[in-house]
C-alpha cells in the first residue's frame, strides 16, 4: 500500500509540474489563438505520460496508461487556464469590433460587438473542452508506448 502511494505521488508531483509547464506554453501559444493551443495540448500531453511513466516505474502499457492518464487529468485544468488566458488576452488586443467584422465577412450577416465577443468565449470554453480531452487522451497513450519501449 505504501509504494503505491509513492508511486501516486511521484506521478502526481509530476502532473503538477508538467500542469505548470503546460500553462505557461499554453498561455503563450494560445496568444496565436485557440488552435495553436490545441496543438500545444498533444505535445504538453505526451510529454507529461511519458515523464509520469518513468516516474511511476510501471512495467505494464496499462500501468503506464494509467500513470499517463492519472498525470495528464492533474495537469490539464491548468493548461486549460493557460491557454483560455492567453487567447483571452489576443482577443483583447484585437478587439471586438474587429472580431465582429470578421464574423461578419464569414456568416454574411451583421455581428454587433458584445455578441461576437460572447461568440468568441463561448468558441474558447469550447477550445478547453477539446485541449483537455486531446491532453488527457496523448498522455494516456504515451505512458502505454513508454512502457513499451522500455
Amino acid at each position: 500500500m505504501a509504494q503505491w502511494r509513492e508511486k501516486a505521488a511521484g506521478v502526481a508531483r509530476v502532473g503538477m509540474a508538467w500542469g505548470g509547464i503546460g500553462g505557461v506554453v499554453g498561455f503563450v501559444i494560445s496568444l496565436l489563438g485557440p488552435l495553436a493551443g490545441l496543438i500545444a495540448a498533444g505535445f504538453v500531453g505526451a510529454s507529461c505520460g511519458r515523464r509520469c511513466t518513468r516516474t511511476s516505474g510501471e512495467q505494464t502499457a496499462s500501468g503506464g496508461a494509467l500513470a499517463g492518464l492519472f498525470g495528464g487529468l492533474v495537469a490539464a485544468p491548468v493548461f486549460a487556464v493557460g491557454a483560455a488566458a492567453g487567447a483571452v488576452a489576443a482577443a483583447r488586443r484585437i478587439g471586438a469590433d474587429t472580431i465582429a467584422l470578421t464574423l461578419e465577412d464569414v456568416v454574411g450577416t451583421p455581428i454587433p460587438p458584445d455578441e461576437a465577443w460572447r461568440l468568441y468565449l463561448l468558441s474558447l470554453a469550447f477550445a478547453a473542452i477539446l485541449q483537455v480531452t486531446l491532453l488527457v487522451i496523448s498522455a494516456a497513450t504515451a505512458g502505454a508506448l513508454a512502457t513499451k519501449k522500455a
